[in-house]
């Protein structure tokens, strides 16, 4: 195992002339953690595996380049498998994103397709959002996908099947029918929660009606009854809001950034280079959501005297790659990344901030040789142009040609900065990131 670590603040002091001794030793204190708890800030590329971080990089960088979340000074690794249903002593080694996003929320395994129940008996799992909230703690979560999809989800809301997005989307959940005494769907359940600030996509969630027929009421109604701003547009989104926050600005998941031909059977697409697909004004950018979460949260932390938890999602790597689109899927990397540069340069100002960049798992692409006719990929093939002019071929081949591109389960990249940051050098498994994040946020030992 590779183990990158740039930490050593002390044996670079004492390399260093006097003048910038002083400036390490400041740098040094102010990394310390403080008695009231430290910001975390997670941020998470939804199946940006290795191999979709090799494909992002020698395309956007070159292959001797580095994205933003591989210059964090401390690297690990994870492992992020789930456990079967009926059997939850055996591991399930290709795990989705709810049993996985409910692993770092709880610190607990699950089975795929649960949010933050246990397997089996769908016993509710306290979240590290709710433990926060509990303590006073901000917090915020921000995504490209649905605000009601797996990863955002688990952090909010307990149900057995990630599915039940909506009142409407019940069918395998019936249960959680507010009318029959349930928890309600995933978007009900994020209203209730009230967190400070949750920016994404979703809105036609909330445009269902929970209540039967005898007392129907739209969830944007809610939303208002229960104190929320609503913000629909990137407009709405820069102005001065109050929390909470509820920001829907998009009827699903947002538009993906770039495009280009999706990968095909032998001879595959291109060669080609990605083009800009025009994501609409009113969808702001993953930097955009993020830049107003960080100011909201760090006026309540600071008001209140508290460090705040912001989990942040660049949901469409994955979906792009289950579509076998590697253009789209760079897109969105590329943006992930320019978030990692933003929140970075904001807890280097800040201080005291505990930064990880990880996913949630590894998924389908793999970087394979030019493909000839008598020597060729089996599955799905592409040809990009790279920035620097070479030929990179992409391959995906976890699903017949014609269905959905799936995960995998390979371990995945951990990419940290901050107070706590070294207890992430070396191998971990996700579950550990909630134990890392509980002390940090003063909410454990």
């Amino acid at each position: 195992m590779k183990l990158r670590q740039r930490t050593a603040t002390v044996l670079l002091c004492s390399l260093a002339a006097a003048v910038a001794l002083a400036g390490c030793n400041a740098r040094r204190i102010k990394e310390r953690p403080s008695p009231r708890g430290t910001n975390v800030i997670l941020l998470i590329g939804d199946g940006l595996g290795d191999a979709e971080l090799a494909a992002a990089r020698n395309y956007l960088t070159g292959a001797g380049g580095h994205l933003t979340m591989e210059k964090l000074p401390v690297l690990g690794r994870m492992t992020t498998y789930a456990v079967v249903e009926n059997a939850p002593h055996l591991p399930d080694y290709v795990v989705d994103s709810a049993a996985s996003a409910t692993a770092w929320a709880t610190g607990k395994k699950t089975s795929v397709g649960r949010l933050s129940t246990a397997p089996q008996t769908g016993e509710p799992l306290a979240t590290l959002a709710e433990l926060s909230r509990a303590a006073g703690i901000p917090v915020g979560i921000v995504t490209t996908a649905e605000i009601t999809d797996a990863t955002p989800a688990a952090l909010a809301a307990h149900i057995n099947a990630r599915v039940c997005q909506g009142p409407n989307d019940l069918a395998f959940c019936p249960e959680f029918r507010r009318e029959s005494g349930g928890l309600g769907s995933i978007a009900e359940q994020i209203l209730h929660q009230r967190f400070e600030i949750v920016l994404g996509g979703g809105r036609r969630r909330f445009e269902q009606h929970w209540g039967g027929l005898g007392n129907p009421q739209a969830l944007l109604d809610t939303a208002h009854q229960l104190g929320f701003t609503v913000v629909t547009t990137t407009s709405q989104l820069e102005g001065p809001l109050r929390p909470p926050v509820l920001g829907l600005f998009a009827e699903g998941d947002f538009d993906r950034l770039w495009k280009g031909e999706p990968a095909r059977p032998y001879p595959g697409s291109g060669p080609q280079r990605c083009q800009p697909a025009g994501r609409p004004p009113e969808q702001p950018t993953l930097e955009e959501m993020t830049r107003k979460a960080l100011e909201i949260l760090d006026q309540l932390a600071r008001e209140r005297g508290r460090p705040f938890f912001l989990q942040v999602e660049g949901a469409n790597i994955d979906k792009s790659a289950h579509a076998a689109d590697p253009c789209a899927q760079i897109g969105e990397t590329a943006e992930f990344d320019r978030t990692v540069d933003l929140v970075w340069k904001y807890a280097q100002e800040r201080g005291n901030t505990l930064l990880v960049v990880t996913a949630d798992h590894a998924h389908a692409t793999q970087i394979v040789p030019h493909p000839s006719a008598g020597a060729h990929f089996p599955g799905l093939l592409s040809t990009l142009v790279t920035n620097e002019g070479a030929l990179l071929t992409v391959g995906y081949a976890t699903n017949a040609p014609a269905g959905s591109q799936t995960h995998t389960g390979s371990d995945v990249s951990v990419f940290a900065s901050g107070p706590y940051s070294e207890q992430l050098a070396g191998r971990h498994d996700q579950t550990e990131l909630f134990v890392v994040f509980a002390r940090a946020l003063g909410l454990r030992e």
